[in-house]
C-alpha cells in the first residue's frame, strides 16, 4: 500500500512537471505572437510564473522517485542513473537558463512603452538559447518517462537522450520562426 501511495506522488510530481512546462511552452508561444508590449507583458508574465512549478515537480519526483528506486532497483541501474542525471541538468537548466532570459524579456516588456512590439523586443523573444534550452528540456522530460516505463539498459538510454536532444533543437527551430513581424517590418510588408 506504501509503494502505491509513493507511485502516486511521483506521478504527481511528473504531471506537475508536464503541466510547468506545458504552461512555459504555451505562455512563451504568447511571447512570439505578441503584436503589442501589452502582451508581450501578460505572457512573460505568466511564462515566468509557470517556471515556478519545475522545482516543485523535481521534488515530487526525486523524493518520491528515492523510495521508489530503493524498493526494486538500485541507483547503479543505467535508467535510473541517466534519469537522475538528466533531471538534475534540467533542474540547473530551468533557472540558469530558462528563467533569467524570460525575466528579462518580462523586465524589458515592462520598461517599454505601450504600443506595438519593437525589433528590439522581438530580437529579445527570440533568444535562441532560450528556446533552444526550454525545447531539449521538454524533450528530455519526454525521454524520461520513456526511461522510467520501459527500463532500457545503458544504450537504450543514451539513446532515448541521443533522440531527445535533435527533437528538442528541431522544434526550436521551428518555434522561432513563428510569431508576429516586429512593428517596423509589418509596416514595410503592409507598404508592399
Amino acid at each position: 500500500m506504501l509503494y502505491n501511495i509513493v507511485l502516486f506522488l511521483h506521478i504527481i510530481g511528473v504531471l506537475l512537471m508536464f503541466i510547468g512546462v506545458g504552461v512555459t511552452l504555451t505562455a512563451m508561444l504568447g511571447t512570439l505572437h505578441a503584436r503589442t508590449v501589452e502582451a508581450l507583458r501578460s505572457w512573460s508574465g505568466l511564462a515566468k510564473k509557470a517556471d515556478g512549478l519545475l522545482p516543485l515537480s523535481v521534488i515530487f519526483i526525486l523524493l518520491p522517485g528515492g523510495y521508489l528506486v530503493s524498493q526494486g532497483w538500485t541507483w547503479s541501474a543505467a535508467w535510473v542513473a541517466i534519469s537522475l542525471t538528466t533531471l538534475v541538468l534540467m533542474t540547473v537548466m530551468g533557472p540558469v537558463i530558462n528563467l533569467t532570459r524570460i525575466k528579462a524579456i518580462h523586465t524589458a516588456a515592462c520598461e517599454a512603452a505601450e504600443g506595438p512590439l519593437t525589433a528590439e523586443l522581438h530580437a529579445i523573444v527570440r533568444n535562441k538559447a532560450l528556446w533552444n534550452s526550454v525545447s531539449i528540456m521538454t524533450m528530455l522530460a519526454v525521454a524520461i518517462v520513456f526511461l522510467m516505463t520501459v527500463k532500457p539498459g545503458f544504450a537504450g538510454s543514451l539513446l532515448a537522450l541521443a533522440i531527445a536532444v535533435p527533437a528538442g533543437l528541431f522544434a526550436s527551430a521551428g518555434m522561432r520562426k513563428q510569431g508576429a513581424a516586429p512593428a517596423a517590418s509589418a509596416a514595410k510588408i503592409k507598404k508592399a
